[in-house]
């Protein structure tokens, strides 16, 4: 399995640059000198998380992208859905499939990420002390759910 992409990586110290600048417009420019990356490579980046309603965009002189909300306010299954794509294990919808593995297995571990990817906000992501939470046992059924981890 592959890891984060980059993009997802990248989108992340955006919002958080955001996120330290409290409402204020940031500039493409500033978020590239940060970050050590290009403007066009940023605002690639950008684009899908305006079009999801995460930034927004302000014009003029003194204009850039802010959040569009507050960061309690923003999930991490929001931003992982735009910039990384759905978490997917088993793909062919049917429980009778024989090229996976017992699909169900895999469609409940699919909810656990989306149950726990919601669970977080982006505030929760930018503060260095935040411990990672357990989920609990309701996540889903099945027997593999046990001491709350989800599987």
């Amino acid at each position: 399995m592959n890891g984060l992409k980059t993009s997802l990586k990248v989108g992340l110290q955006i919002l958080k640059q955001l996120a330290l600048a409290d409402g204020e417009p940031v500039t493409v420019r500033f978020l590239a000198e940060t970050l050590q990356q290009s403007d066009k490579y940023l605002e690639q980046l950008l684009l899908p998380l305006r079009r999801a309603r995460i930034v927004r965009s302000i014009r003029g002189a003194h204009g850039g992208y802010a959040l569009a909300r507050p960061a309690k306010q923003i999930r991490l299954h929001e931003i992982v859905a735009v910039l990384q794509g759905a978490f997917v294990f088993c793909d062919c919808g049917n429980q009778k499939c024989h090229e996976c593995v017992n699909p169900e297995f895999w469609q409940a571990l699919e909810s656990c990420i989306d149950e726990a990817l919601a669970s977080v906000t982006l505030a929760d992501v930018i503060q260095p002390t935040v411990k990672p939470r357990r989920l609990s046992p309701t996540v889903v059924e099945g027997p593999w759910v046990q001491g709350g981890l989800g599987i």
